[in-house]
């Protein structure tokens, strides 16, 4: 005697189908959301080389600045001298002296964490000032900084010459200045910063500098 076949409640494959129709939705969206998340690194890894570079740029233009060789109009190398740093200012000068920042007393803040190296600031150094220099910013046509780099120069206070395994007391009577550069650049996004510093050494005057 066969028994009568069981079936199922209707409507229970529609549920079914609705149960799947929502794990594959929310896997859509969980692999949208995913491809989201790595479009924005890769943007933000892209923006902060960018800074990077622009950054390293201005280094490379701050040591054209201070050491040369600088055929510009604008060249300023004689303002660099170990021995004489009267163009360096507190809170950083202007005009020719743009950008470079007296030596901090001991217990101040020092001019690169307390000088204003914004896009707009009126102390930095903008990229090629004073070397003629250019570099593609500002372009939104392509993957460019928003903002020329900038620089300052600090004159930093030091004793000693300098030379290879010799060592030299405070009292030696060799006072004389390295330049410490602190340079900043923007991403495509203004927002993205990259800070470089560097420290350069100058031991003699530049050629035709009294």
């Amino acid at each position: 005697m066969n028994r009568p076949r069981r079936r199922l409640p209707h409507g229970f494959s529609l549920i079914v189908v609705l149960l799947l129709l929502g794990v594959v939705s929310l896997l859509g969206v969980a692999a949208a959301r995913l491809t989201l998340v790595q479009e924005a690194m890769v943007r933000s890894d892209r923006d902060t080389e960018i800074a990077l570079q622009a950054a390293e740029a201005a280094l490379a233009d701050a040591e054209r600045d201070v050491l040369g060789p600088n055929t510009d109009a604008a060249a300023r190398l004689c303002l660099f001298q170990p021995q004489d740093v009267a163009a360096f200012a507190a809170g950083c000068g202007s005009g020719r002296a743009l950008g470079l920042c007296a030596a901090a007393a001991p217990g101040e803040t020092p001019a690169w964490i307390a000088a204003d190296l914004s896009p707009a600031s009126a102390v930095a150094v903008p990229y090629g000032h004073f070397t003629g220099q250019t570099y593609a910013a500002g372009d939104d046509r392509g993957a460019v900084p928003a903002h020329l780099p900038r620089y300052i120069v600090e004159a930093v206070r030091h004793n000693g010459g300098w030379e290879p395994r010799r060592l030299q007391g405070a009292d030696a009577g060799s006072l004389g200045h390295v330049f410490r550069v602190t340079a900043v650049g923007h991403g495509v996004d203004p927002r993205t910063q990259v800070m470089l510093q560097t420290t350069l050494y100058k031991p003699t005057v530049s050629p035709g500098c009294p």
